[in-house]
Formats: structure tokens, sequence, C-alpha cells
């Protein structure tokens, strides 16, 4: 009995032993296996969590691209102004002003025969506010004959941006301009549980996936706002457990560091709502605008139902594009607010029998493109490459829509007056201030070539009022009533070469008095005149009046032998409708910082100093031009009313047709002509003229 007790200890002890060893064994593995995690936690966990750390902090700190917005000017209303209603109603239109039967809403307008029912949207100028406000007004005779309140001014229509890189629309708004309902009601449509969840809804993800599995398809995410805004700041356009991974603990963290209110903020603000061709719109505020040409606190409740819903699938909602798909989206968000309590059901029964009641969407580029390359090419010398660059600045144009529109008819009129074969350029101007109201660079709505500002041509018998002005104020005693020698001369060159100008009617009609020369366009008289003055004080008084002339040093100049752009003729002959007072046009206005605050202002350049009698003398003979010289069929023919003054240029064989002219308002030069410079059969009276007429027979 002591003996196999002996060995029965002998076993326990040696199984004892063993199991020692073997948890020592397993000991080494599970130490091996922690150590393991723990590398794993070090090596990866540790900085994807840094990682994400970081993108929130980006998020945080991030700091939108704010393109800076282009004005056209305000339309300013009072007794006496000149407006016609097809004029208001254009303007109206273009501004997203919807027209009524009824008594007038916020951005609605109602007509009874000539007098209009307004309800302004009002806006912030630099000197004032406007705003909203009930206008009424009366338009008789061309003219606002009445009006209540007695001045006031519409907002001015947005024609252009500039962009960053991205190409992105936006103008971030707080939280406080946006209307409560729309608030509580993207929470109520994209993410019920917002003020309860810590960035991620897990009763949100339960209730999408119960909802899809019932669908047996996905009808239902469960992104939370705040992840969703993740997504859009980190661009995903993939879904991937990795990056709904991300998603969630960027979410997480970016709850730690911004407040709900700051979130929501964040989101309506980054938020894409959809296309303008190249540009994407980002934002409440420019969606607002976009889609209602409104300020975003001025949405009515179906508008801000639209813009909710159209947040689901911005393209597959496209109310411009699918109204019927949109109408149907909207109203479901408005059921939705019905049901959660956010809106009545009186509102809600208004509120879906409203139509969308988009703006007229008018695409800026095809509209204000020309335009634009003036207010860039004059952005450049007025402000420092340091000032572009700050964000949101606001340039206020001379820009009218109305003569806008009516001088890109004009244009695009040109083949049907006269030659499909032929382009045409205008530009349109205050006769007195020189403040740009309008240019079209081409026929074809289409075309990306500016001709208005990049085509250089032969100004032929443009050159004519200021040959004679020079010879008034460098000639002493000179007069229009003096003789001139009209008939054929010769001349030798700097070459050699001998130049014999000629009349356009090969004819010479002697002895003439100046001013006669200068009405009938005769070469033969102007060069006599040319020859006295001097080639040299030609060149030197042209560039008085801002011309680069220094290399034209052949007699041709006389008549016209300089290449010249339809808008630097347009500066040239400033000089004669503002009587001196300008020789510049300019299509800036002012320009200021995103909070309103003035930058820059424009300014002329120093007028020249040339005698007001003098130029008043050569308008003289601009006004008999237009009645009995070579333009007089804008009396005979078009019958517009005067006084009107204007000079008419033709290049050999019709390859340059050029009329300007102008009224005790407008300035306008036209051009017409083949972009390969090839011959026309047209003059500059029954080429430009016509279109010039035209134009001013509409406005």
């Amino acid at each position: 009995m002591k003996l196999v007790g002996f060995y029965e200890v002998r076993k326990f002890v040696s199984r004892q032993s063993k199991s020692k060893a073997s948890q020592k064994k397993y000991g080494k593995w599970l130490y091996r296996g922690l150590l393991y995690l723990f590398g794993l936690s070090i090596g990866l966990i540790i900085p994807w969590f840094l990682y994400i750390n970081h993108v929130t902090n980006t998020i945080v700190s991030e700091q939108w691209d704010i393109p800076s917005v282009v004005y056209a000017r305000p339309l300013e209303l009072y007794a006496g102004k000149q407006l016609t209603p097809e004029a208001l109603v254009f303007e109206l239109d273009l501004l997203g002003y919807q027209e009524v039967s009824s008594t007038p809403k916020l951005g609605q307008y109602q007509i009874y025969q000539n007098s209009f029912d307004i309800y302004s949207k009002g806006f912030v100028f630099t000197d004032q506010t406007s705003s909203p406000k009930r206008i009424k007004i009366t338009l008789s005779d061309g003219k606002v004959s009445q009006m209540t309140p007695a001045i006031y001014r519409l907002e001015p229509k947005v024609i252009g941006h500039f962009f960053s890189s991205s190409l992105e629309s936006r103008q971030p708004v707080k939280i406080s301009a946006i209307p409560e309902t729309m608030v509580k009601g993207l929470q109520a449509v994209e993410d019920r549980d917002f003020n309860h969840h810590h960035g991620v809804s897990w009763t949100g993800i339960m209730r999408a996936a119960y909802k899809n599995l019932m669908a047996g398809e996905v009808v239902q995410g469960g992104s939370t706002i705040t992840q969703q805004l993740v997504k859009n700041k980190l661009h995903y356009n993939h879904n991937s457990f990795l990056r709904k991974l991300h998603e969630a603990l960027a979410a997480t963290l970016l709850e730690d560091k911004l407040s709900k209110k700051d979130i929501i903020e964040m989101y309506f603000n980054e938020i894409y709502w959809g296309q303008d061709g190249k540009v994407s719109i980002h934002g409440v505020a420019e969606a607002a605008s976009y889609y209602f040409a409104k300020d975003v606190n001025r949405l009515s409740l179906p508008e801000q139902a639209l813009l909710v819903g159209i947040i689901k699938g911005p393209s597959w909602y496209n109310p411009f594009r699918q109204k019927q798909r949109a109408l149907e989206r909207r109203n479901l968000v408005l059921n939705v607010w019905r049901d959660t309590g956010i809106i009545s059901s009186n509102q809600w029964q208004q509120a879906v029998q409203q139509p969308l009641g988009l703006t007229n969407h008018r695409t800026i580029k095809a509209e204000f493109a020309d335009y634009m390359d003036v207010v860039k090419m004059q952005l450049k010398s007025q402000l420092k490459q340091a000032d572009l660059k700050q964000k949101g600045l606001k340039i206020f144009t001379f820009l009218d829509p109305y003569i806008q529109y009516k001088t890109t008819q004009t244009s695009q009129k040109t083949s049907q007056w006269l030659s499909s074969e032929v382009e045409s350029a205008i530009v349109v101007s205050g006769a007195q201030n020189a403040e740009l109201k309008a240019i079209s660079g081409s026929k074809n709505a289409r075309s990306h070539y500016n001709r208005a500002l990049l085509a250089k041509r032969q100004i032929g018998s443009l050159i004519k009022p200021f040959v004679y002005l020079a010879g008034l104020e460098t000639l002493s005693g000179f007069d229009l009533q003096d003789q001139l020698q009209d008939e054929p001369v010769q001349i030798t060159t700097d070459d050699g070469s001998l130049w014999e100008p000629d009349n356009w009617d090969k004819q010479s009609w002697g002895t003439i008095e100046a001013k006669e020369a200068l009405v009938h366009s005769r070469n033969q008289a102007t060069v006599d005149l040319g020859l006295k003055v001097g080639l040299k004080k030609l060149i030197n008084f042209l560039n008085q009046l801002g011309l680069n002339v220094n290399r034209s040093r052949h007699p041709s100049l006389f008549l016209g032998a300089i290449d010249l752009t339809p808008f630097e003729v347009q500066h040239l002959f400033t000089l004669f409708s503002s009587r001196g007072q300008h020789t510049q046009v300019l299509a800036i206005n002012f320009i200021t910082h995103a909070d309103n605050r003035l930058l820059s202002r424009s300014k002329h350049q120093q007028k020249p100093a040339i005698g007001i009698a003098n130029i008043d003398l050569i308008n003289q003979a601009l006004y008999a031009i237009t009645t009995r010289g070579t333009a007089q069929s804008i009396s005979n023919k078009f019958n517009l009313p005067g006084p009107l003054f204007g000079k008419t240029g033709t290049t050999n064989a019709g390859r340059d047709s050029w009329f300007t002219g102008f009224n005790q308002d407008l300035l306008a030069t036209v051009w017409v002509g083949k972009d390969d410079n090839s011959p026309t059969p047209y003059s500059g009276s029954s080429g430009a003229l016509v279109l010039w007429a035209h134009l001013f027979m509409n406005l």
C-alpha cells in the first residue's frame, strides 16, 4: 500500500509538471499574441486614428474658395426715368421676379395696362440697404410718369463670377440667415436623430437596414448629416466598407470639435446643389440665387422644400430639366414636414398647390461673356495681383442688361439684314459719361472670338473727324469754312514710292469748304488738310488722345490706314459724344470687399486739353453727315429721331464697313466685315450703318 501510494504521488507530481509546462507554453503564445495586437494597434490603428483626426482638424479649419461676383448696374427707378414697359418686364424677368394676377408677394409683380405693382427683394448696396418694398409705377410715353416711393433701386443682376481652379460657386451664410423651417426640415428628411447622436446614428442605420431588407433594394441610407458633411469634404465618390468606417470615425471626432449648430451651418454651406455648365453650385445661398434669384432668408416654404429635396440627387431631381420629378420630390418633403409637425396642415395645403416657381434661368456665359472680357482686361489695370486674389470681391459694372439684350439681338440678325458671309461687332456706351453699356463680339452666340475687343481692322474714314479736329487745334486761323482742294495729288513716301489717293466716287470736286469735305467724306480734300497739319503733328495729336501710332509714318494715315478694334474706336469717339470730357470707356464702376467696404473706384483718365468750341464744330459736321451726308439714310430711310451724330468708314473693296454714331444718351460703334479680310459689297452706309440704325430703333 505504501508502494502504491508512492507511485500515485509520483504520477501526480509528473502530471502537475506537465500542466505547468503546458501553461507556460500557452502563456508564451498569449504573450506573443498580445504583443502582436499591440504592435498592430501601434502600426496601423493609431496612425489611422491620427490621420482621421488630422482630417477632421482640416475640416474645422478649412476656408472655402469664395468666387468674386460681377454685377450689372442696378435699375434706378424715379419719375422722369426713360423706361418702356418692355424694358421693365425684361429686367424683372431677368432678376427672377414672377408675374402674378393678384397682389404681389416678395419677388413678384403685377401689371395692369401700363401700371406695375412690384414687391422688390431688396439688396445691400455699398452706400445703403434697399429693403424689400412695394413699388407702384406708371409708365407713359416711354417714361416713368408716377411712382411710389419717389426713388428706388432694384437689385443688380449677377453677370459673372471669377472662380478658383475648383470652379465652385459658393457664398457662405450664417445659420441665422437660413429659415428655421428649412433647418429643421433638413433634419427631418436627412437625419431625424441629428440632435441626439454623436456623429453616427445606430438607430438610423438599423431603420435603413430594415427598410432596405423589406424593399429588397437600397431605398434609404443610414448616413447622418455629419457623415454626409465628411463625405462631401473628403470628396468620396464610391461606396465601400472602409469608406464608411472612415466616415463614422471622422463624424464622431468632428462632433467633439464642433457644436451641432456649427455642423449644420457648415453642411448648408458645403453641400452640392447642382451644376451650371462647368460651374458647380455649392451652398444654400448660391442654390437660392441659382434656382430662385433670391436671398436664402426670403425663400418661401415650397422653395425651401424643393432645395432640401434635391440634395438627394441634384442631377436626378434637376427642376429645370425634370420638373415633374422635382415637383413630386418637393411634395414628398412637404409631406414629411407636415407629418413631423414642422409645418401645419394649412401651410402644407397651400405649399403643395404652388408651382416650382423657378427663375427664368439664363446662361450667364452666353449672355455676358463678351462684356466679362472687358471686365477682366480692366481689372488687371485697376487692381494689384494681391487684391485680385482676395476672396469674395464684389465687382459692380455699368452693363445695362436690356441694352445688352438688344445689342446681342442686333448682332445675331446680321445675316438677315446683310449677308451670311459677314461678321459683326458692336460696342455701346453712355454718350456723355463713357460708361460701357453693352458689347457684342460676334453675330454667332457660340463664338468665342470677341471681335469687338480683339479684331484690329483698318478704320478708314472714321479717322477724318480727328484730322479736321487736329487742323482746328494746330493750324492758326483755320476754320471749317476754309477752302480745301479736292483734286488729285501725288506724294512721295519715305521709301521713294508715289502715293496717289482717290475719292470713293472716283471724282474730284475741286475747291471745297472744309466742313463739306468732312460731311461728304472727300479723301483728296482731307489729304490736303493733312499735309497742312503735317504727318508728325497729326501723330502727336492722336497720341495725345490715347492712340499709339508712332509706327504709322505713311501719309495714308490721313485716310485711316491704322488698325484699331471697335472698342478702341469707341474710346476715340467718346471725345465727341462727351464734348471733350472723356476719352476712355469704362466697364467697372467700383469694387468692394465681401463685407461691402469699398476697395476701388474706377477713374477716367485726365481729359486732353482740347477746346470745346473746336469739338462742337466737328459735332456740327457729324450732325450734317446724318442729315445730308454719307449717313443721311439714318434720317431718310430709318426715320430715327434726332439729333443724331455720326461718321461712316469704309476701307478698300469694302473689307471693313464702319459706323460710329451717337445721340444725347448713347454712343455706338458697329463694324462689319469678314474674318479673312476679303472684300465685301458693303460701304459704311450700306453695311454697319444698317445694324446701327436697327439697334437704335429698338432701344
